[in-house]
């Protein structure tokens, strides 16, 4: 039984990120291998940003048909629904990319026979690439066993929520000191981080406190060295220099720890926070992928990746939206300054989209919130019990 609820949990970090990530970029033709890493976490922040449009949506109708007692349900109706989609997804990854898998795993075999021949051509680059495995190993124990016995100050706010999600079946509206409903905090409603962890515990079985802190570590650890492993490709074209980067990378992680405001923590510490994946994951991964489309040919494929990338990254936290914003900002002056002209204007829109989605949905859950809280004038005049589409067909 442990074996298959580890299963149902790994699925959304492996079958899932790779069946939508290739659904988004299979037109792109890239001979580099670190094409398959920009897929997978193309692929994964596509999901989180898929959880948050219908986090979104649900969440709305949750508050606006919620008067003298709390609207119900609609966590069970987001696991539902998004799990369908999912679903829905692989099967059209199937049929859609099945002529690419099976010749994927030669592919895969093509370039294990040729590393093997470069490890032979240099002995240097064996023992580069175990010391590099060595240290992740490392770190990913103490990421396991440690972290069990570790907690985070905001703990109090993150695993409670993620609780209470369960508990009340409600989206970010319980009062995280008492467990009840009611009770809604602006920046936790614009973000659906907590919203997932409680999905990955639903359709796991496992405990959030056990999902947050020994599965999550464990599994964002290994998404976060992808991200790097990604970078390193970007800059460097001779893989022993790859794994020099690696080594000095984790080095640099592992004695880095000098506050609770340093990546280190982020990493080591608390990664299973939105803050922590938004700054050890997803702000090194944007970076990287903006500058590697700047450089290259306009595609669509690309905008909707960006775009999905972006909106994924909201989903983790509210700081997100400035933090995204000027990243966006600064990769395209860069770009700019690259080309010595304007740089791809779709790809600023789509990288900003997450940013502008999420202080939309900020300012307007807000207001809404006020009107439910009795504020005058109203938001939102129309709003009502009897003017409820809802309440006219279900009663």
């Amino acid at each position: 039984m442990i074996i298959i609820r580890a299963l149902a949990f790994l699925l959304h970090f492996t079958l899932v990120p790779i069946a939508l990530g290739r659904l988004i970029t299979y037109r792109e033709s890239n001979a580099r291998a670190n094409k398959y890493l920009a897929n997978y976490l193309v692929g994964l922040f596509g999901s989180w940003a898929i959880f948050y449009l219908m986090f979104a949506i649900l969440e709305w109708h949750q508050n606006w048909n919620t008067y003298e007692v709390p609207f119900t349900g609609v966590f069970t109706a987001l696991t539902i629904v998004y799990s369908c989609v999912m679903g829905i997804i692989f099967l059209v990854w199937i049929i859609k990319d099945r002529k690419n898998i099976l010749p994927f795993f030669a592919q895969c075999k093509t370039r294990l026979t040729g590393l093997f021949e470069k490890i032979r051509a240099d002995r240097f680059l064996a023992l580069y690439m175990i010391l590099a495995a060595g240290l992740l190993l490392v770190q990913l124990y103490f990421a396991y066993a440690y972290e069990i016995n570790e907690w985070s100050y905001d703990d109090y706010d993150y695993v409670v929520a993620s609780m209470d999600t369960i508990d009340n079946d409600l989206l970010a509206n319980s009062n995280i000191y008492t467990g009840q409903p009611q009770y809604m905090t602006e920046k936790r409603a614009a973000a659906s981080w907590t919203t997932m962890v409680a999905y990955f515990s639903q359709v796991s079985g496992f405990e959030v406190t056990t999902i947050c802190h020994t599965i999550l570590p464990v599994v964002l650890l290994l998404v976060a060295y992808i991200a790097y492993y990604y970078m390193a490709t970007l800059i460097f074209n001779r893989i022993d220099n790859r794994m020099i980067f690696m080594i000095l990378l984790q080095l640099g992680f592992i004695f880095g720890n000098y506050s609770h405001y340093s990546v280190t923590f982020r990493l080591l510490g608390a990664i299973w926070q939105g803050k922590a994946i938004l700054t050890a994951i997803a702000v090194p991964f944007i970076l990287a992928y903006l500058l590697d489309s700047y450089s290259k040919e306009i595609r669509g494929s690309r905008t909707v990746a960006i775009a999905a990338i972006s909106l994924g990254a909201c989903s983790l936290t509210t700081m997100a939206t400035p933090m995204i914003g000027l990243l966006a900002g600064a990769a395209y002056i860069v770009a700019c300054i690259h080309k010595r002209g304007f740089a791809s204007f779709r790809y600023l829109i789509a990288s900003v989209f997450g940013p502008v989605f999420q202080a939309i949905f900020l300012m307007l859950i807000t207001w809404l919130l006020e009107d439910m809280s009795g504020n005058w004038p109203k938001h939102f005049p129309n709003r009502g019990r009897d003017n409820s589409w809802w309440y006219k067909w279900f009663g």
